[in-house]
């Protein structure tokens, strides 16, 4: 009788607002600290190249896993709610984690690590739609003062306990890393309220945000692909207290940075937006490449590190709203979004493997690709400040509901908006186009727009950036 009572008790506590991000953030840290940290190879040697190919090679079932299951699920279906499948992915990425340093003889030694690899890609894949699918029923707002504390503490403490830990405890905690993000899932879904996944709007609407969206992805993409290239291209000589280190240092800087920005948010008034810190990071994307250009470094690894994991965090966040708001499915959303990033880290690593087999190549093009990558990334700033306010409508954080319509009905006295223009400015606020809004009252665009335009008249306002800035302040 008090087992079932204990499980409700724990289901309530990481349900909570920072908490219920818990298990993703187990399936990041796990990551990271297979792989990041040279502790983890106990019996083989964590520079060894196999080790590199290994990393490639989970990185590319990571992509395809999520991409493969994401196009079989499509807009309607989802994947079922099944303890045997959470725990038999769970189970596959412990054992292949534990798997993947076991052996130190070169006949044995390839053959495991791949293969162990590959099931680690699948599994985190997997663990990944799965949470996504299972933060939409939530309808988890996916804000970076709830995510970002959470993400970011428990990737840094990962990290530094199995630093700090003997080898081999360290790298059984990291083994069951899956195991304990399975136990959360299986958890939430059996204890905690189940609700219907958010409703998709109409194909027309979602196909109105794709260029956006791809956009986005395509930054991200770039971004990590730039990141990993510029930290990996870096002489090892240059790296301030050896290689072995300064790969756990640069991920535990940017671990840093996102919990550290996630608790600043809890007293900032006006939040920022995923596409008001994005382009900093492109531009600090830039910088390193700079950097490693003026032989610098060691500076421009820690900081492409750093950078390549705050864009984890922003590309989850976005695609997370997406989903949330109906414009793409759950597993669509978090499938695209976690193989964009792994995508352009495993292309980006994949680059510089190729470099580093032709030393004649890699001293005639290393500098002339840090220079290109400095004029694309500069290039992508402009399309991204020119779609900022039609991106921002798609991922304003969503506002708390009654507090949200005493906004709304207090403008609407102000200015003496009729009952459709208040409606109207009530989804215009929520991030509705007016398509949407045209098919949810079942009028047409052309009557939406003269509505939006008698808004503008009213409150004194010119156009729909200008509105949603005033709605915000309010």
């Amino acid at each position: 009788m008090n087992q079932p009572v204990r499980f409700t008790r724990l289901a309530a506590i990481v349900q909570g607002a920072h908490l219920k991000y818990l298990g993703l953030g187990l399936v990041l840290a796990w990551h990271y600290c297979l792989w990041f940290v040279p502790k983890t190879f106990t019996r083989s040697s964590w520079l060894d190249e196999r080790a590199t190919f290994g990393w490639l090679v989970a990185l590319a079932c990571t992509v395809v896993t999520a991409g493969t299951v994401s196009l079989f699920l499509g807009r309607s279906r989802h994947l079922p709610r099944s303890p045997i499948l959470i725990w038999s992915v769970s189970a596959v990425g412990c054992f292949a984690t534990a798997g993947v340093p076991v052996s130190s003889d070169p006949a044995i030694a390839s053959a495991m690590i791949y293969a162990c690899s590959a099931a680690v890609g699948l599994a985190t894949g997997l663990l990944w739609v799965m949470w996504g699918e299972r933060y939409a029923c939530q309808r988890a707002h996916f804000s970076l003062r709830h995510l970002g504390p959470v993400y970011g503490l428990t990737l840094f403490g990962g990290l530094l306990v199995v630093s700090v830990l003997p080898a081999i405890i360290g790298t059984a905690l990291v083994a069951l890393m899956p195991l304990a993000s399975g136990f959360l899932l299986y958890l939430s879904w059996r204890e905690a309220p189940v609700h219907a996944f958010p409703p998709m709007l109409p194909r027309i609407t979602t196909r109105q945000v794709t260029f956006r969206v791809a956009a986005v992805c395509m930054i991200a993409f770039v971004a990590a692909f730039v990141c990993y290239f510029t930290a990996t291209i870096v002489p090892w000589s240059e790296l301030i207290g050896g290689v072995e280190h300064s790969f756990t240092i640069g991920i535990g800087i940017g671990a840093g940075l996102i919990a550290l920005f996630g608790l600043t948010q809890t007293s900032v008034p006006a939040r920022p937006t995923v596409t008001q810190a994005m382009p900093w990071l492109v531009l600090a994307s830039l910088l390193a490449c700079l950097l490693c250009l003026l032989n610098l470094g060691g500076t421009a690894f820690w900081m492409a590190l750093a950078v390549s994991a705050l864009f984890e965090v922003l590309i989850i966040m976005f695609m997370a709203r997406l989903a949330m708001s109906g414009y793409a499915p759950p597993a669509t959303a978090f499938g695209i979004g976690i193989g964009a990033i792994r995508a352009g880290s495993c292309l980006g690593n994949g680059l510089v493997l190729i470099y580093e087999r032709n030393d004649r190549l890699a001293e005639a093009a290393t500098a002339p690709t840090l220079i290109v990558f400095v004029a694309i990334l500069a290039a992508l700033l402009i399309p991204l400040v020119q779609q900022k306010y039609s991106i921002d409508d798609l991922t304003r954080e969503p506002r708390d509901t009654t507090e949200w319509a005493k906004t709304v009905s207090s403008i609407a006295q102000q200015f003496k908006l009729s009952a459709r223009e208040t409606e109207i400015i009530d989804m215009l606020g929520r991030g509705y186009t007016a398509t949407a809004i045209a098919e949810r009252f079942v009028i047409s665009p052309h009557t939406v727009n003269k509505h939006v335009q008698h808004i503008y008249e009213k409150i004194g306002i010119h156009k729909r950036s200008e509105m949603l800035d005033f709605l915000n302040k309010r």
